[in-house]
């Protein structure tokens, strides 16, 4: 019989081994009551004799007031963020998108089937992710993100994150507010570009008249007549290269100052007829006949030297750069919105690359750039198109050459 003891100590190790499993399996489950994750309700008959029941209720009261306090602290967060313009994420302690409001559900495409999906594909931001882990190192951080959109256009956002009370979305949780700053950046990009473009056509005629002005200076007595007129007439024509830009870039600055527009009836017709007269000599010698076909006098409001701006550098423009043109034709049409102005040549035309481009500040073709034009003409024509209410824009002239087509509002306020 000396069997019989180890039999019931193992007996009991057994026993009690299942105790303790049994005893785990119902603590785990507590665990995840509290926390609002448990399924599957332990039973048997420890839970009934150890009255585990009672305590397993207890938990899933508790999960659920908790539950119902963070859905509450939830919903009044949604709420107060509902009407920013900004986007704002939370996002939990799992990286799950818990709450995006309009803005940002709007921004990165969302739907409602995303809240509680993991956010790393949802923003499409490696930045974005970073700083979500920064946020919660740290208590708070910002940067400017970069978010692929393809193929949308990319999107850069300064964003700043913070933890969250975990009230509302737990422990862990982190609020981010997300601040489209794309035009911001255009912006700056398009500063960087005009103080270089600036500062390369500034100094292209400077150095012309300075060097021609100094040889001429040091040499007048001994140059022959013919290498001083040509050195004279090089200075000449760096000097109103120099004028034309500068009066472009005047014209620019009072523009976009926002100038007062003071419209007439009838100023775009008056403005076509006259300039379209003073040009008539410079269009002779290259070639090209101005034709106008304007209708609707009543309908073309614009203010009298705004208009006179728009035109001359429209027609200029047209001279300048419609290479092989014979033909300019300038015509007025009344629409449902006021008054439609085109300007339309036979020439060489514009890549459908430069076609989108036109109407930037600097920005030349390349026949533009060897003819020496500034690029500011078709850009002043869009700041006069949009002081007005109007717009400007840029089209194949078929069969062939560009129509530069400018839409004024009605009325004379």
């Amino acid at each position: 019989m000396s069997w019989l003891p180890w039999m019931l100590l193992a007996a009991l190790a057994v026993v009690m081994g299942w105790a303790a499993g049994e005893l785990g399996r119902s603590l785990r489950w507590t665990r995840r009551a509290l926390r609002g994750e448990a399924s599957g309700r332990p039973k048997g008959p420890l839970v009934r004799l150890l009255a585990l029941d009672e305590l397993f209720d207890a938990a899933e009261r508790s999960a659920d007031a908790e539950s119902a306090v963070q859905e509450a602290a939830a919903r009044r967060t949604e709420a107060l963020l509902a009407p920013l313009s900004d986007a704002v994420l939370v996002v939990d302690a799992q990286d799950r998108l818990r709450l995006a409001n309009p803005a940002a559900r709007t921004l990165f495409g969302l739907g409602a089937t995303d809240l509680g999906e993991s956010v790393v594909p949802l923003v499409r931001s490696a930045d974005f992710i970073d700083l979500v882990r920064r946020a919660r190192e740290e208590g708070g951080a910002e940067a400017t993100v970069l978010l692929n959109r393809a193929p949308l256009a990319d999107v850069w956002l300064l964003a700043a994150g913070a933890r969250m009370d975990p009230a509302a979305f737990g422990e862990g949780a982190a609020i981010f507010v997300l601040t489209d700053v794309t035009q911001l950046k255009r912006l700056q990009a398009m500063e960087r570009e005009f103080v270089t473009n600036v500062s390369h056509d500034l100094r292209t005629p400077v150095t012309v008249i300075r060097g021609f002005a100094e040889t001429l200076a040091d040499d007048h007595e001994t140059m022959p007549p013919e290498d001083r007129g040509r050195f004279i007439g090089k200075i000449v024509s760096a000097a109103g290269r120099l004028q034309s830009l500068v009066e472009g870039l005047l014209a620019l600055a009072s523009l976009e100052s926002g100038a007062e527009v003071v419209k007439e009836s009838g100023a775009v017709h008056g403005a076509v007829r006259e300039i379209a007269e003073e040009f008539k000599a410079r269009a002779k010698a290259a070639g090209v006949k101005i034709e106008l076909d304007l209708r609707a006098p009543e309908a073309s409001a614009a203010d009298p030297v705004q208009a006179r701006r728009l035109v001359q550098n429209l027609i200029e423009n047209a001279l300048a750069h419609a290479l092989g043109a014979s033909r300019l034709v300038i015509a007025t049409e009344a629409t449902a919105e006021g008054c439609r102005l085109s300007v339309s040549d036979d020439g060489a035309g514009v890549s459908q690359a430069d076609l989108g481009r036109l109407f930037d500040r600097f920005y030349r073709t390349d026949r533009a750039r060897k003819a020496g034009g500034s690029g500011l003409g078709l850009s002043i024509v869009r700041q006069v198109a949009e002081l007005h209410g109007g717009k400007a824009s840029a089209e194949p002239n078929r069969p062939k050459g560009l129509k530069v087509t400018v839409t004024l509002p009605a009325g004379t306020r």
